[in-house]
């Protein structure tokens, strides 16, 4: 042993056999060099902390320490053995909390850029891919109209207290029920950022519900369908052959106002829409009763036209509400004639009312669900999976029933009680 001097150290080798070999120095004790057997010097301070011996690498000779910058280093961590410290733990517990930070700043950095539009954008991506084509561009929408203010915050910054406000305004400006869908919706897009890692907690959840809902059971009564048909003959193209197709088959009204010369087979009577047309994501076909084809072949053809009602900006007509409204005028004009109430309505009112109405003339259940593209009731569950009869026959016969039946109202035949039920396939 002896002081430890740059010529010692440059001059130290490791002995033949060995990987490795230590040098102490004799005057500061713990500090040394290891001499490996590639020539390498690495300058130690070796202390003991309780039973453990513990070695704290302090640089390698020659490219970061001269022997007298590392004997310096040595001392201070000598002292801090003295006042009874534990230099290899603090250097681990120094390195393990810069990971940590490192860490907390990519994590704060991702969560930045992870912004709402972000979400919405992944969500309506992935988690609608199924939904139809309507649905996915309808409902984005909605979330962004709402959050327009937040768009480009992150998506972890929205507290429940600001899903709380922001539904408050929704309900304030738009209605309750509009409230209502909005935190559905989020609830869902949060949710499914939270359940794939990129969210930890969901705002949406804990939120209450603006407003109470029961399930609407409103059906039009003869007269007020009648009525209906009558208020709509008085729009204007296209609206009029719109609401009526809407009376006569029970679709979706973006179905119809969106329904495309390339889904119809005029010659064969049936309309097939593709899954990403409908709600459900399934592909449906209606076949067409006469009056139903009798409207569309009236609607102008023009040169280039992909829609039935194609609108001068190339798309479906939109507008329902100002129609609606000239509608229950009318209705409530005709009622008020009549000198009998008149009572509100929603659009979507028609379907339970052709729905209702097939099952008033015999049709059965799975018939009617058929006609109206329903997966629940008797086509739910295991039903649905080995259920494969399309009913097309008995739909074609369920809709010219119904035909009949909503052409004999206008004209003032009224329901008949007598209706002898539809024959169907067992």
């Amino acid at each position: 042993m002896a002081k430890l001097s740059d010529k010692i150290v440059a001059d130290a080798t490791c002995p033949e056999g060995k990987k490795d070999a230590l040098l102490f120095d004799d005057a500061l004790p713990g500090f040394g060099v290891r001499i490996t057997a590639g020539g390498k010097r690495v300058f130690l301070l070796q202390y003991r902390n309780g039973a453990k011996v513990r070695r704290v690498v302090l640089g390698t000779f020659g490219t970061e320490l001269t022997t007298s910058q590392a004997r310096k280093k040595a001392e201070t961590l000598r002292g801090q053995v003295r006042d009874q410290r534990d230099p290899v733990a603090e250097r681990k517990a120094a390195q393990a909390a810069a990971l940590e930070a490192e860490a907390q700043s990519k994590a704060a950095a991702a969560a930045r850029a992870y912004t709402i539009e972000r979400l919405i954008e992944q969500w309506t991506t992935h988690h609608l891919a199924e939904r139809s084509a309507s649905y996915r561009a309808a409902t984005p929408k909605t979330l962004r109209s709402v959050l327009a203010k937040w768009l480009d915050a992150p998506a972890s910054s929205l507290a429940q207290t600001d899903a709380v406000h922001l539904l408050d305004e929704v309900k304030a400006e738009r209605g309750p029920i509009a409230a209502n869908r909005v935190r559905a919706l989020a609830r869902s897009c949060w949710g499914w950022a939270v359940k794939r890692g990129a969210l930890a907690v969901n705002p949406w959840m804990a939120t209450p519900q603006p407003a109470r809902e029961t399930a609407r059971e409103r059906v039009l009564s003869d007269l007020e369908l009648a009525a209906l048909w009558r208020a709509a003959e008085a729009l204007d193209h296209p609206w009029a052959p719109i609401v009526q197709i809407l009376i006569l088959t029970g679709q979706r009204r973006g179905e119809v106002a969106g329904m495309a010369w390339a889904e119809l087979e005029l010659d064969g009577a049936l309309w097939s829409m593709p899954g990403e047309r409908t709600k459900n994501g399934q592909p449906h076909t209606v076949p067409l009763a006469p009056a139903v084809l009798a409207l569309i072949r009236k609607a102008p053809q023009r040169k280039g036209a992909a829609l039935v009602f194609e609108g001068p900006r190339k798309t479906a007509p939109s507008g329902f509400g100002k129609v609606k409204e000239r509608l229950d005028d009318a209705m409530r004009a005709e009622a008020k004639k009549a000198r009998r109430p008149f009572h509100p309505w929603v659009i979507h009112d028609i379907r339970r009312t052709v729905a209702t109405g097939l099952q008033r003339l015999g049709v059965r259940l799975e018939v009617t669900e058929a006609v109206l593209n329903h997966i629940s009731g008797s086509r739910s569950g295991i039903v649905g999976v080995y259920q494969r009869h399309g009913w097309e026959r008995e739909k074609a016969e369920a809709l010219k029933a119904w035909e009949g039946h909503v052409l004999g109202l206008v004209e003032g035949r009224g329901f008949s009680a007598k209706v002898v039920p539809i024959r169907v396939q067992g």
